[in-house]
């Protein structure tokens, strides 16, 4: 391609004298042999054998680095070191030198850290035509005048580090250029050659056998070789030769900036006879600097002769043969755009904008104005294919809008393909592509429509909903074909059974369907599908409810295949019961079908099964009936049958069906429900077979009987099972048997004349019984008063219980027993009876195990609570004992005197007393707790009942014993005022031992005689009103219910 194709421009401005003259005054008249730059500086090395660094500043430092001059050099571009080769001395090989620009000697010179010779292949003394050094300070290659190229590995910065070593196959030419390609690859050119050498094998291959100036081949963007020749510039890679620019002229120098190509050529001489000067013309130099990536040029222009191109600081610098150095300015980004803007190049603005990396808002407006010039000017065309690569940042409103204004649908189209295509289309978008197909179609018959439906082009992203609805409004069966490509099961089950009503197809589309799809599709439209196709829909219903496959796949799959197990896809029958409510006789053959493969669903299944065997059994004939009703009855008696038996006996009794409310009432129990049915048809013979099946754990089903008038018949067996067992007092049946004018007295003559005799029976019984009773308490009264007027005469010799003679001291009761004093002590619990007489022992509460067994094995637990609470296994016990820490009493310590004794128990409201203090504490007097109360140290421990009835007897005594009189005892001891007074009863003797039985005389009067105080009778009445007495109030109290009342 030639350069002078390409478009021209002037991205770069000029600037002379940059430096002020500093360099120009630094080289004086000396000449510029090499330049180098990289690491933040410039150096400069002239004829003088001088180097000049020179910084960003423009401070410029120089040193002597060769003796007579300085021929090639290289600045590491992110090190410290400057490679250097020049001569020392004239007449042998020149001089590498590697210098440390971050270190200086004493002088402030760099310090050179090694010096080796550059010898070629022939070891004679050769000019050095070429340099180059890698960045990773390890390789550097001298190539020389006889077309040698020697290599040097090693650490670069090490006086005696590395080897060197020749390449072969390099040629014979002078070698001009090199340039490594990683640390495998040496690009070699010469006068008549590009070569590439492989640096581990040392194989060389020739790129092309045309050469280059010395200076006139670059490294660009650090993969690709430039040579640049007299007629055109060259690209190499390590495969061959790449593309050719076309670009005639000499030649001097290729520098590379940035991602631009700066070539330096000289101009041409001026035409003969154009001047009429003898003296020669001035050498000048043609800059062009070119933009490979976007293919123009950027900046052209003449110079007085160059000595050398600089770029640092990403700037760009001539130094001319004159000293001076001129800065060239690259304009920035906006400024090129402007320009270019001006000039409507929108193409080449999107070229630049590109290449340096523009943001993407700004390349998007550069796009919308380059598609508004091009729509300006007519090229629809050109102006949609820029709105589509604004898609995503630019409104879409805007193009749509231009388009629809000037009824050009065709680039409409286009526009609304690539914003699906990107993902960017909304419903609305589909809506307006698909109407412009439609347009287009109707007009010009190009059939964009059923191309757009039948595309399988998958990176065209549309809404398929919207699209389907669209086209279902201009073609059903389009509508339909674009459903069944893009799988929307949904829309194409809507348009067969809404739009074509062909409901056989829809249920073939769903038995090609997976299962999840089918399951749901079958629950949105299979209450339509059962109504008009109820054989095919039951079927497809009981395959999928047991093990569905669809219809496309075969019967056995790989994982059966492989020996696998695969467990069936099933839907719950539940979710379609609801759909056969108006056609029961294929409900009742589904649910058949899902209780014969499955027995164990649920009870919704069996709930439905059995009301529509109801349902269908109501409609049946007669001869029909008996059939269902044995289908109901077995599901029934099924105890694997999942049913609920509410719902079910509801169910029953709501239909009429007698067999299974018979059978329901006989399962939940409800044996009186059973009853009352019977009864209430007539069926008492029934009722009573209930009665005596059930009755052992159902007695009222006879009452029920009896209040429900049964026929005369039954009435002998039901009064005599409720006269047995005691289910109603004959009173009450006698009441319901008058009740009924049905019945006669010859009816219940039996029954009347067998409740007299047992009257007469009991009556006799309680006759004899009160004159048994009548007599023990006539000899009970005359014992008495014979115990209180008549002395008591002690006639036992021997202790009661050691059986051994009587010996003082010894203790007698008024029941004949007498024991020794210690033998008594030994034995009795109280002090006020006998051991003899007393009640023997009460057993112990049972232990809490054999309780637990008793409730579970008991019929009647509450009657066995009863019975462990009235043998106190539930009382609590609290004893107050003393602490054990507690210091004993001096033995000569007097004893404590008593406490006051307690208040009389008798005189008005005694017996309100003691009930009230019956409810205090239960807890044990001490001697040192006057009020009850547990002394410091002690214990307290609950009582139990019956102890606190003793303590009650010992603390109390009724209003009989209060007013007996005491027996004096020979030798009597103070009373313990906590005693008794039936503790009068117990005769102490300590006299000697006589022959003759102690006789003691009882002394008193009658409690109950004319001398008696009646002031400490509880039963007396008295005259005044005591506003304490709650019984004043009484008139209706009757004295012959007192038994102290005197008679008169």
């Amino acid at each position: 391609m030639a350069f002078l194709e390409w478009r021209r421009f002037t991205f770069f401005d000029v600037q002379n004298g940059a430096d002020n003259g500093k360099i120009a005054e630094c080289l004086q008249d000396t000449n510029v042999t090499v330049a180098t730059s990289g690491n933040g500086q410039v150096v400069l090395c002239d004829d003088t054998g001088w180097a000049h660094l020179i910084s960003r500043l423009w401070a410029i430092t120089s040193f002597k680095a060769y003796e007579i001059t300085i021929t090639q050099a290289q600045q590491l571009p992110h090190d410290p070191y400057l490679v250097t080769i020049g001569d020392d001395e004239p007449g042998v090989n020149p001089l590498i030198k590697v210098w440390d620009l971050s270190r200086t000697d004493r002088h402030g010179n760099p310090i050179c850290v090694r010096v080796s010779r550059a010898v070629p292949s022939h070891m004679r003394p050769m000019h050095v035509t070429a340099l180059a050094v890698h960045e990773n300070k390890n390789l550097l290659a001298v190539g020389f005048q006889d077309g040698s190229v020697a290599l040097y590995r090693g650490d670069i910065a090490r006086q005696r580090s590395g080897k060197m070593r020749t390449l072969a196959e390099t040629g014979s030419s002078p070698i001009t250029g090199l340039a490594f390609k990683g640390a495998e690859k040496l690009f070699v050119v010469s006068r008549v050659s590009v070569m590439l050498v492989w640096l581990s094998t040392d194989r060389c291959e020739s790129l092309d056998p045309m050469g280059a100036a010395p200076g006139c081949s670059v490294l660009a963007d650090k993969h690709r070789l430039t040579v640049a020749t007299n007629k055109a510039i060259y690209c190499y890679t390590t495969e061959g030769r790449g593309p050719c620019y076309a670009l005639e002229g000499d030649k001097v120098a290729l520098n590379c900036f940035r991602s631009y190509l700066v070539i330096t050529a000289n101009e041409p001489a001026a035409k003969p006879g154009a001047t009429t000067s003898t003296a020669p013309a001035a050498r000048s130099h043609h800059i062009t600097i070119l933009d490979i990536q976007n293919k123009f040029i950027v900046f052209s222009k003449t110079f007085d002769e160059i000595d050398a191109v600089i770029t640092e600081w990403g700037s760009f610098y001539l130094l001319t043969k004159k000293k001076e150095l001129i800065y060239l300015n690259e304009k920035d980004l906006q400024s090129k755009l402007s320009s270019l803007f001006k000039k409507n190049l929108y193409d080449v603005a999107i070229r630049i904008a590109s290449s340096q990396h523009y943001d993407v808002e700004g390349l998007t407006e550069i796009y919308k104005q380059y598609g508004d010039h091009l729509y300006s000017k007519g090229d629809l065309k050109g102006a949609i294919d820029q709105y589509v690569k604004t898609i995503g940042w630019l409104e879409t409103s805007y193009v749509i809008r231009k388009y629809l204004e000037s009824r050009h649908l065709e680039p409409l189209i286009i526009y609304l393909e690539a914003l699906h295509k990107k993902g960017f289309a909304t419903e609305d978008h589909t809506t307006l592509l698909l109407t412009c197909y439609v347009k287009i179609d109707q007009h010009d018959q190009q059939g964009k429509l059923k191309e757009f439906i039948n595309t399988k082009d998958k990176t065209i992203d549309f809404d398929v909903d919207v699209a389907i609805k669209v086209v279902r409004q201009v073609s059903v069966d389009d509508a339909l074909s674009l459903a069944a490509i893009h799988k929307r099961h949904d829309c194409y089950l809507q348009i067969v059974i809404e739009d074509k009503k062909d409901f056989k197809q829809a249920l073939d589309y769903i038995v090609e369907l997976e299962f999840e799809d089918a399951d749901a599709y079958m629950k949105k439209y299979g209450h339509r599908l059962i109504q008009h196709e109820p054989e095919d829909s039951t079927k497809l219903l009981k395959l999928l409810c047991t093990d569905y496959k669809p219809r496309s796949k075969p019967l056995v799959d790989e994982t059966s295949l492989s020996g696998g197990h695969r467990e069936p896809d099933r839907a719950a029958p539940d979710d379609y019961i609801h759909m056969f409510l108006s056609n029961s006789a294929k409900l009742i053959e589904f649910l058949e079908h899902m209780v014969a493969h499955n027995p164990e669903c649920s009870k919704l299944v069996y709930d439905a099964l059995i009301e529509h065997y109801i349902h269908v059994w109501v409609k049946s004939p007669e001869s029909e009936k008996k059939e269902y009703e044995e289908k109901v009855l077995r599901i029934l008696r099924d105890p694997e049958a999942n049913y609920d038996r509410d719902q079910t006996l509801i169910i029953c009794q709501t239909l009429g069906f007698k067999p299974g409310v018979l059978y329901m009432y006989e399962e939940n129990k409800l044996w009186r429900s059973q009853v009352s049915l019977y009864l209430r048809e007539g069926q008492a013979e029934a009722a009573l077979a209930v009665c005596r099946r059930r009755a052992a754990l159902c007695p009222a089903l006879w009452l029920d009987v009896l209040w429900h008038p049964p026929p005369a018949a039954c009435l002998p067996e039901l009064l005599h099972v409720i006269d047995t067992e005691k289910l109603l007092s004959r009173t009450l049946v006698v009441d319901c048997l008058a009740s009924h004018s049905a019945y006669t007295l010859g009816d219940v003559r039996k029954y009347l004349m067998d409740i007299l005799k047992n009257e007469n029976e009991v009556i006799a019984r309680e006759q004899e019984l009160a004159r048994k009773y009548r007599g023990e308490g006539e000899r009970m009264k005359a014992h008495i008063q014979r115990i209180q007027r008549e002395p008591v005469v002690f006639q036992s010799s021997r202790c009661a219980a050691c059986t051994k003679l009587l010996e003082l001291p010894s203790v007698h009761f008024l029941c004949q027993h007498s024991f020794h004093k210690h033998c008594f002590e030994s034995l009795c619990e109280s002090e006020c009876e006998c051991p003899s007489c007393e009640a023997p022992p009460r057993a112990p509460p049972p232990a809490p195990d054999s309780l637990h067994a008793r409730l579970l094995a008991e019929p009647d637990p509450y009657s066995v609570v009863s019975e462990y609470y009235g043998r106190g296994l539930f009382n609590k016990l609290t004893v107050v004992t003393e602490s054990e820490e507690a210091a004993p009493a001096p033995a000569s310590a007097p004893v404590p005197a008593p406490a006051p004794a307690p208040a009389p128990a008798y005189g008005a409201g005694a017996e309100a007393k003691l009930r009230m203090q019956e409810g205090q504490s239960k807890q044990l007097f001490v001697p040192n707790a006057p009020k009850q109360i547990a002394p410091k140290g002690s214990s307290v421990v609950p009582v139990p009942e019956g102890r606190m009835r003793l303590m009650e007897q010992q603390q109390y005594s009724s209003s009989l014993e209060a007013n007996l009189t005491r027996l004096e005892p020979v030798h009597t001891k103070k009373p313990s005022p906590f005693a008794s007074p039936r503790a009068a009863k117990r005769i102490v003797l300590d006299q000697p031992k006589t022959s003759k039985p102690p006789v003691t005389k009882l002394e008193g009067s009658n409690p109950f005689d004319e001398h008696y105080d009646e002031s400490k009778n509880p039963f007396a009445d008295e005259q005044g009103d005591d506003p304490t007495n709650p019984f004043a109030g009484d008139d209706d109290y009757d004295s012959n219910y007192n038994p102290f009342a005197k008679d008169d």
